[in-house]
């Protein structure tokens, strides 16, 4: 009975740290799809970002982010993936963008400018979430046992 139990619990530690490597990989093709289209739209205004692109783009990083933080929060410990480099990458862009609006009469596309800022808010609350958790384990580790009950 035991050993079923293991091989069970063996096998859902696979699923879950597989799902993350998986989705970070998807969430990077999308990012590179979504930031080249932006591109194109910023150069060539009348190839406009599809809407869809946008929504598909913030619910595919709000699942990669809700994922991470479900295993942060229950200690499920999984390789560290560097995702604050999607938010140094698309805030770099639209850097970039914002000079070259400023020094041609090329316009900044509005899509891109909404998903740069809620990119960045979904890192604000993702720290905001790590420092709680990091907070939590650091009072249950060192509270003596006699203030625990």
């Amino acid at each position: 009975m035991s050993s079923k139990i293991y091989s069970t619990l063996k096998l859902s530690w696979r699923e879950l740290t597989g799902v993350r490597s998986s989705l970070f990989l998807f969430l990077a093709s999308w990012t590179a799809m979504v930031l080249i289209m932006g591109w194109i739209d910023f150069f060539v205004p009348a190839l406009e970002l599809p809407d869809v692109a946008v929504t598909s783009y913030l619910i595919l990083l709000g699942v990669y982010i809700l994922h991470k933080e479900v295993n942060r929060w229950t200690g499920v410990k999984i390789k560290a993936r560097p995702g604050e480099s999607i938010v140094y990458i698309w805030w770099s862009s639209l850097l970039v963008m914002v000079v070259l609006s400023f020094l041609t009469k090329l316009e900044v596309p509005e899509a891109l400018k909404f998903m740069s800022y809620e990119i960045l808010g979904a890192l604000l609350v993702s720290e905001i979430s790590k420092s709680l958790n990091s907070f939590k384990l650091k009072n249950t580790i060192t509270r003596p046992k006699h203030l625990t009950r």
